[in-house]
């Protein structure tokens, strides 16, 4: 963030908290006289005339919006007081309800008041801690109230020294061998290779058409690609994506979009960067510096990656180059999957075969209506183009992708990377409960590369690039790009600037864009030397099946061979096969097929690798231990390590496919969880806070609700990882492999019936000029079936409905079934909440997602108790511009 924005952001922040303070003072003082007062009341109608001055007055010099009723009533009952004197019929009970009802209501103002004040403290923990967190906490500071989950023995022998951890220095000794030592690789042989592979008559024309329009996009680049304000926008919305940048960097671009003027000048920047592209360098002329920056950030699953730390405007000029190429090239591969040249699995039916069909069969005759796909083969194939096709390359300039392994947290819609990958274990468990129910037997591989992007030659890269046709002015500056000056940041004045000489830098649209082009060849083998088998692919992380083990094999030995042409190394240690329904083949590679936290095993189902999740319980445990300096940055890490990464990677949303074995094998797994890291507090987060912030800032007695509550409304929320899991749970289908197993009934009932409808005379046979079919006998089952995969809708039905993950409309709890006091609350929401796109809780039930309807179905009892209603503290009195950045910080998470 930069620091007039930060400063300002800080003042303000300071000055609500200052104000924060000052109204919970007041409001004290004044609600202790009046409690004086009523202590020498000689009536009930006395003591709520006290009680009614002493809010007139609060109301008078406090904020309108309160808790002690608007000025109409208050004057209303201030009339009813006067009739009172002399009128028996407002007798005891009236004024003792009235009595009450304004009791209540100081009591929920000092509630209100209270938890403001809360709020506040625990925001300024955290803007101290972002300020400056100390090596070691005192015991003061320390977030945990006990011991529990973080035992002293985890801390010593130096676990949080700066040094860094051991694997840390090994990783980065790994990366050092890699980028700054070439590895050359044989280009006249892959460029033989990539030749064979566009040998056929379709390929060569179409290889043809896109080496021309490629060369006509480079050399005219520079002419008809100009960066404006509308697309710089997306172009820094798409940066912001990849997780380039430092925190304050992302701050100050965020500040950019907001500055049209800025954006103005920025563009011009760039632009002539572009105009002057020959002469362009990492290091510009008269720069202090003689090499890039870069700094090893940990990962949430517990690897390192090497970022470049360079000039924003830099970073956003190459992201706009590598954007602008892999549009182009991402429409060009399309066009070769969508063409004659890209072979098919599923082999079309025989002139035969359909001419047979449409005269023994009423519905072959009547074509496809309509649009869509009509069989699994159809959709199948509209998966592929559509997620796992070049899913790296960008199609337009506005697409702001999905960042590379993305834990989550997105808008509903949107899509990520791990929905992404999510949806491929459903294709793949799907596809495997319909091969086993048809052929009894299937084989899936899974692979990737051993550090991909360190680890890419520059000399494959430029190889294939030039295969495609890009012109030498461009061949020039990517390899400018590849060939950056770098040092370690950690190594002081005393660093030494290396040239890098193999591999991408990390999260770049320019390395995706290389990795892209050079796993299309690899894409495309598997395709031409492999009965047009699709290899799933996301980056370098790959998967393949079929119903035939030799066709795997063959796969397999097609990226043996490319891997080792183009200069790459296969990852063993998450490479490997399984045979569902019969032995493994011996010719392909060994090893346990894993995703996330998940195993693939013989029974086709995924299960959870308990041992996985014990290191990674351990792992959690240090990060934890890393944000005791602060409520709000604990529970963000709790919120990223355990809502986020822990769920998505048990495959939790699940589709249809999975069934409720699986979540109920996820719920089982979080329940371990949390009883590992709260053992004194029975497993339970929301107990464990609540002994923290009583120990630490003396509040005692808070709602449960309180925790979940959004922080918007003055709450805590911490996400529950177990209310999605429960919400989806009865909306699954509770034995998935039982769908095809019906299918495979219906269709051979539906046989019967049309052979007996043929054989009887009920169809009437059509004219055919094929006369040897008028005498031939119906289509034997066999035949029938053959090509159910491309023919019958019915199955893909079935195949759709498996892949298919519950939305939140099909789910429970619809507005009667939360009390009826519950929705007139929300009725009474701040302005704010009245909008039909805000997140989290709404004033309207149909737009709040099916988590937050669970949270405010099973919470709000306990909140509107508290503090009469469901806003927490006033939306107007909490700094929101400083919580939206807290919100909004990527986690960087302990080294």
């Amino acid at each position: 963030m930069s620091s007039s924005f930060s400063q300002t952001l800080n003042s303000i922040t300071v000055t609500k908290l200052h104000g924060i303070s000052k109204q919970v003072t007041d409001f004290n003082s004044h609600r202790e006289r009046i409690l004086s007062s009523l202590s020498a009341a000689s009536s009930s109608r006395e003591r709520v005339r006290i009680l009614l001055d002493g809010v007139n007055s609060w109301l008078g010099s406090a904020d309108s919006s309160s808790s002690l009723g608007n000025a109409d009533y208050l004057q209303s009952v201030r009339k009813f007081l006067v009739q009172a004197e002399h009128d028996p019929c407002i007798g005891e009970a009236t004024l003792r309800e009235w009595e009450t009802d304004f009791t209540k209501a100081l009591d929920t103002e000092k509630a209100k008041y209270e938890y403001a004040e809360l709020f506040g403290r625990l925001l300024s923990e955290w803007i101290a801690s972002t300020a400056s967190i100390p090596e070691k906490a005192s015991d003061k500071q320390k977030l945990t109230g006990n011991n529990e989950a973080f035992s002293a023995s985890e801390m010593s022998n130096g676990t949080f020294e700066k040094v860094g951890r051991k694997e840390m220095h090994e990783q980065r000794a790994k990366f050092e061998s890699l980028v700054f030592t070439a590895k050359e690789t044989d280009t006249v042989a892959i460029l033989a290779d990539l030749d064979d592979l566009f040998s056929s008559k379709a390929a060569k024309e179409i290889l043809a058409l896109m080496r021309d329009d490629i060369g006509l996009f480079g050399n005219n680049f520079f002419r008809d690609r100009r960066l404006y304000v509308r697309n710089l926008k997306s172009v820094i919305s798409s940066l912001l994506v990849a997780d380039l940048l430092s925190n304050e960097k992302r701050e100050t671009l965020k500040e950019f979009t907001q500055n049209n003027t800025i954006l103005t000048e920025v563009t011009d920047v760039l632009n002539m960067h572009l105009s002057s592209l020959e002469s362009w360098s990492w290091i510009p002329d008269g720069s202090a510096m003689d090499a890039i920056p870069v700094e090893m950030r940990r990962q949430i699953n517990g690897k390192y990656r090497i970022y470049m730390d360079e000039d924003i405007l830099q970073a956003i000029f190459l992201h706009w180059i590598g954007l602008e190429w892999a549009v182009e090239f991402r429409k060009h591969f399309k066009s070769i999957f969508n063409s004659s040249a890209w072979k098919r699995a599923a082999k079309p039916l025989s002139k035969q075969e359909k001419e047979r069909r449409e005269y023994f069969l009423e519905d072959e005759r009547r074509g496809k209506w309509g649009e869509g796909p009509t069989s699994i083969d159809e959709t199948r194939r509209a998966k592929q183009r559509e997620m796992f096709f070049m899913s790296q390359l960008s199609e337009s300039l506005e697409e702001v992708g999905a960042g590379y392994d993305e834990d989550g947290g997105a808008k509903p819609g949107e899509v990520t990377a791990v929905g992404i990958k999510q949806s491929l274990l459903h294709i793949l468990t799907t596809e495997c409960l319909f091969n086993t129910t048809i052929h009894d037997k299937f084989t899936v591989v899974r692979s990737d590369f051993a550090w991909f992007g360190p680890s890419l030659p520059h000399s494959s890269i430029m190889t294939a690039l030039r295969f495609f046709g890009v012109p030498e002015v461009w061949l020039t500056f990517f390899q400018k790009f590849l060939s950056a000056p770098l040092e370690f940041r950690s190594d002081g004045p005393m660093a030494a600037p290396q040239i890098r000489k193999r591999g991408v830098p990390m999260s770049h649209s320019l390395s995706g864009l290389f990795g892209e082009v050079l796993l299309f060849c690899m894409d495309y083998a598997v395709n031409q030397r492999a009965d047009g088998l699709f290899l799933y692919r996301i980056h370098d992380d790959f998967w393949l099946w079929n119903n035939d083990a030799t066709v795997c094999v063959k796969a397999w030995q097609v990226m043996s061979s490319f891997t080792k042409l183009v200069g790459l190394e296969f990852n063993y240690e998450k490479t490997g096969s399984v045979s569902v329904g019969q032995p493994l083949h011996p010719d392909l590679p060994r090893g346990t097929i894993k995703w996330g936290f998940l195993n693939f095993e013989e029974s086709g189902q995924f299960v959870i690798d308990q041992s996985q999740v014990d290191v990674h319980i351990d792992e959690l445990k240090l990060q934890l231990k890393a944000c005791e300096h602060s409520v709000f940055a604990w529970v963000q890490a709790y919120n990223k390590y355990v809502a986020s990464f822990f769920v998505n990677n048990f495959g939790s949303p699940p589709a249809q496919c999975f069934g409720q074995r699986h979540i109920d094998m996820v719920i089982l797994t979080l329940e371990r969880i949390h009883l590992a890291l709260f053992p004194n507090h029975g497993g339970s987060v929301i107990e464990y806070l609540a002994h923290v912030i009583q120990e630490r800032f003396g509040v005692h007695d808070i709602p449960p609700g309180w925790f979940l509550w959004p922080i918007a409304m003055g709450g805590l929320e911490v996400k529950s990882p177990l209310i999605p899991q429960y919400v989806i749970r009865d909306a699954l289908c509770v034995d998935p492999s039982k769908k095809f197993e019906d299918a495979l009934d219906a269709e051979k009932e539906l046989y019967a019936q049309l052979q007996e409808k043929w054989e009887n005379g009920t169809t009437a046979k059509p004219y055919t000029c094929n006369k040897s079919l008028e005498t031939e006998p119906f289509l034997s089952y066999e035949e029938y079936s053959r090509h159910r995969e491309l023919r019958f809708e019915s199955w893909m039905d079935v195949y759709e409905e498996l892949l298919k993950v519950p939305e939140d409309a099909e789910l429970v709890l619809r507005p009667d079934s939360v009390p009826s006091n519950v929705i007139a609350e929300l009725s009474k929401l701040s302005r704010k909440f009245q909008k039909s796109d805000v997140e989290g809780i709404a004033a309207n039930w149909s737009s709040m997602n099916a988590y937050w309807r669970w949270v405010v179905a099973c919470f709000s009892g306990g909140v509107v108790k508290k503090w009469g209603g469901l806003e927490v503290v006033r939306p107007e009195s909490l700094p929101m511009g400083m919580v939206e950045v807290w919100k909004s910080r990527k986690v960087r998470w302990e080294q």
